[in-house]
């Protein structure tokens, strides 16, 4: 997808083609979000800088694009749907800047005003990543693996493993440690376990295929008394 729209002054967008780019007000009222004056290096008064932010969300990620604009600001600003920006005909605009969610630094635009040609991107040493435009961020969270925890001595008990959050493409690997040993296939939803009298951790790892995943591998265990 792309989107497009004009930035007029510190809070006027016109002709907006998508839904891509929205502007965003400061929690404290107003119009322009106070940013650190991301152009000046170490070791300098810092600096604050009144800014128009556009939060611009692709592919499940968001960044924020910071402008440093005033009331004489004039600018076409073009999403290509991947984190890109073209800028067209800036006017009272020297500076911008492209932030994550959590406001790092990714990267910086340098407008005609100041560099006397094309706009200038800049990515400044220990810069944070952009963000991908692929599949929304997925989670194993908790693995919870439930059977008799109270089991007869020669036994064969089955325990079964499930997670509390959304990941897919799962595989699971299931081990014993002490007085069990598993009686069959180890890596299915559910394992068989036999029971000798003592004590058992059954556990069971699961690994996600997904390609966002967040918390992959993660495990599970029940430990399991045996009489």
């Amino acid at each position: 997808m792309a989107d497009s729209l004009v930035l007029t002054g510190v809070k006027d967008v016109k002709k907006h083609t998508g839904t891509e780019m929205l502007l965003t007000r400061p929690k404290r009222g107003g119009d322009t979000h106070s940013v650190k004056e991301w152009w000046k290096g170490g070791g300098v008064s810092t600096c604050y800088a009144q800014c128009t932010i556009l939060k611009v969300t692709a592919g499940g990620n968001s960044v924020n694009l910071v402008l440093d604009t005033n009331m004489s600001t004039n600018v076409r600003i073009d999403h290509d749907g991947s984190f890109g920006f073209n800028f067209y005909g800036p006017n009272e605009i020297r500076r911008g800047a492209l932030y994550t969610a959590d406001m790092q630094l990714i990267e910086h635009y340098v407008f005609p005003s100041i560099s006397g040609g094309q706009v200038m991107t800049v990515t400044p040493a220990g810069a944070a990543a952009k963000p991908g435009t692929g599949p929304a961020a997925t989670s194993i969270g908790n693995v919870t693996v439930t059977g008799e925890d109270d089991a007869a001595d020669s036994a064969t008990e089955t325990y079964t493993v499930a997670i509390s959050g959304d990941a897919g493409n799962l595989t699971y690997a299931w081990s014993a440690i002490g007085d069990a040993a598993i009686n069959g296939a180890a890596n299915g939803t559910s394992a068989s376990f036999d029971l000798s009298t003592g004590n058992a951790t059954i556990t069971c790892l699961v690994t996600s295929g997904d390609g966002a995943v967040t918390d992959s591998p993660k495990s599970g265990s029940l430990t399991v008394a045996i009489t």
